[in-house]
């Protein structure tokens, strides 16, 4: 039994269960919200969070360097960015655009190898394949054929 277990049965068996509790609820401190638990924000990480969403950190290197789920840095973020704190995440449809966007530009600017426009504009070379498809150009040997 803990300290308080067994102070809780002493207490208990000398004046009572209603006391126990009393007595109970006196020695024990409240969870503040401001803890450090996994529940919970502190403000140094409130800002940190805040500091490497602006600079462009991805999920995952904030998950690793505040030690928190990625469940909670989403939570976080979507009240953050209720809040007008930080900017609305884009959603994955409006970069998937932006990006077949940027695939056009570079092809009709003469960018043909698959490697640098992936590198380009920030994705795989395997989604540079699918931007190709959904676009009508073809790819061979590593190269865009305009």
């Amino acid at each position: 039994m803990t300290n308080y277990a067994t102070g809780f049965c002493i207490v208990e068996r000398q004046r009572g269960f209603d006391e126990a509790c009393t007595w109970m609820q006196k020695k024990l401190k409240p969870e503040t919200a401001g803890g450090e638990s996994d529940h919970f924000w502190s403000e140094p990480q409130t800002k940190a969070l805040i500091t490497m969403l602006s600079d462009g950190y991805g999920i995952d290197e904030i998950s690793a360097t505040l030690g928190k789920t990625i469940q909670q840095i989403y939570a976080k973020r979507r009240l953050l960015a209720s809040n007008g704190v930080v900017s609305k995440p884009v959603p994955p449809s409006e970069i998937k655009k932006q990006r077949k966007g940027q695939f056009i530009e570079l092809v009709e600017k003469g960018e043909n190898n698959v490697k640098l426009i992936a590198d380009k504009i920030g994705c795989s070379t395997t989604a540079v394949y699918e931007y190709a498809k959904e676009t009508g150009y073809e790819i061979k040997s590593v190269r865009v054929i305009i």
